[in-house]
C-alpha cells in the first residue's frame, strides 16, 4: 500500500513537472500593447484633436504588439455629447458611430492581418474614417461635437486590453462643421485670456448661429471655469474643480441640464453676457485655469471650445 502511494506521488510530480516545462514557454498573461504605427511618433487621433470644419475625414494610425499573436483589434467611435445617454433630434443630422474589427478573417482587406501576427501596424487610406463624401459612415450630415475614440485589442490566449488599467487607447476628438455654432473669443494674448484673481474676467467675442444654410438657432450654452490636469494613464484631461458654472437654455443631449432663457438665440456678445451676477471671478491661488464654452444648436450640433486663462 505504501509503495503504491509513493509511486502515485512520483507519477503526479512527473506529470506536473512536464506541464510546467511544456506550458511556461508559451504562457502569456499580458494584454497586447497599443502604440504608434511603424515610423510614427504618436497614435492618431490624439487626445482633444480638432478636425476642422473643412475636413471630411480622419486618419487612423496605430500599432499593436503581442509576442504570442494578436487575435482581434477593435476601433470604436461614439459621441461624447452627454456621458453616453442618447438624445433625439428630429433632423437629418446623425452622430458618427464606428465599430471596425481588424482580424485575420476580416471581411475588408483593409482590416485584415496575417494569422498569428505579433505586430500589426495600421496606417493607410483604407482605414481612414469619413463623415463626408462617397465614403461617409453617416447617411445624412454628421453631428458636430466631441467624440470618443477607443482602440481595444485581444491576443490569441484571450488576454485583452481594458479601460481599468489604461491599456485601451481612449481619447476624445472634435468634429467641427460649417453649420455648427460659432464661438469666438477676440481678446486673447498669446493664445490665452488674461485675468486677475478676485476681479471679473474680461472676455470679448461672440457666440452665434453659423451662416451656413444648415445652421440653426442656438438652444443651449454651458460655461465653466475649471482646473484640469492630464490623466496620463488614460490619455484624458480630468476636471478637478469648478470655480464657475453657468447655463442658459436647455440641452438636447445632457439630461436635466437647463438654465435661464438665452438673451438671444442667434448672437450673444460675450462682454455683455459675463457681467453683473454672471461675471466670472478667477480665484486666488490659481495660475492657469480653463474656460470651457459648450454651445448647442436646435439641430443638436455642438461646438466646444477651451481657452486657457492666465491669472495674475
Amino acid at each position: 500500500m505504501k509503495k503504491t502511494f509513493l509511486y502515485s506521488l512520483l507519477g503526479l510530480a512527473i506529470v506536473l513537472g512536464a506541464c510546467e516545462t511544456d506550458d511556461d514557454p508559451i504562457r502569456d498573461l499580458e494584454a497586447p500593447v497599443i502604440g504608434p504605427a511603424d515610423g510614427r511618433d504618436a497614435i492618431r487621433p490624439e487626445n482633444e484633436e480638432v478636425r476642422a470644419a473643412t475636413t471630411d475625414h480622419m486618419h487612423v494610425r496605430f500599432g499593436v504588439d503581442d509576442p504570442s499573436g494578436i487575435a482581434q483589434i477593435r476601433v470604436d467611435i461614439h459621441n461624447s455629447f452627454d456621458g453616453h445617454a442618447h438624445g433625439r433630434v428630429m433632423t437629418d443630422f446623425e452622430p458618427l458611430n464606428v465599430d471596425d474589427v481588424y482580424s485575420p478573417n476580416a471581411s475588408s482587406p483593409d482590416f485584415r492581418f496575417p494569422e498569428g501576427a505579433t505586430r500589426v501596424s495600421v496606417d493607410g487610406p483604407g482605414t481612414d474614417i469619413y463623415w463626408g463624401g462617397p465614403s461617409s459612415r453617416v447617411q445624412g450630415e454628421v453631428l458636430a461635437g466631441p467624440y470618443d475614440f477607443v482602440i481595444q485589442a485581444i491576443d490569441i490566449h484571450g488576454n485583452q486590453t481594458s479601460f481599468a488599467d489604461g491599456s485601451n487607447y481612449f481619447v476624445r476628438f472634435h468634429i467641427r462643421r460649417p453649420y455648427a455654432p460659432v464661438v469666438e473669443v477676440t481678446n486673447l494674448h498669446d493664445g490665452e485670456i488674461e485675468g486677475e484673481a478676485g476681479e471679473p474676467l474680461q472676455i470679448e467675442g461672440t457666440i452665434g448661429k453659423g451662416d451656413h444654410e444648415l445652421s440653426s438657432d442656438i438652444s443651449f450654452v454651458w460655461v465653466r471655469l475649471a482646473d484640469e490636469h492630464e490623466d496620463e494613464g488614460h490619455n484624458h484631461r480630468v476636471l478637478d474643480e469648478y470655480y464657475y458654472e453657468k447655463t442658459w437654455g436647455a440641452s438636447t443631449w445632457r439630461s436635466g441640464m437647463s438654465g435661464e432663457d438665452l438673451p438671444d438665440s442667434q448672437s450673444l456678445n460675450l462682454a455683455d453676457v459675463f457681467t453683473g451676477e454672471n461675471a466670472i471671478i478667477p480665484p486666488h491661488g490659481a495660475d492657469h485655469l480653463d474656460l470651457i464654452i459648450w454651445v448647442e444648436d436646435q439641430s443638436g450640433n455642438i461646438t466646444e471650445m477651451t481657452y486657457e486663462v492666465h491669472i495674475d
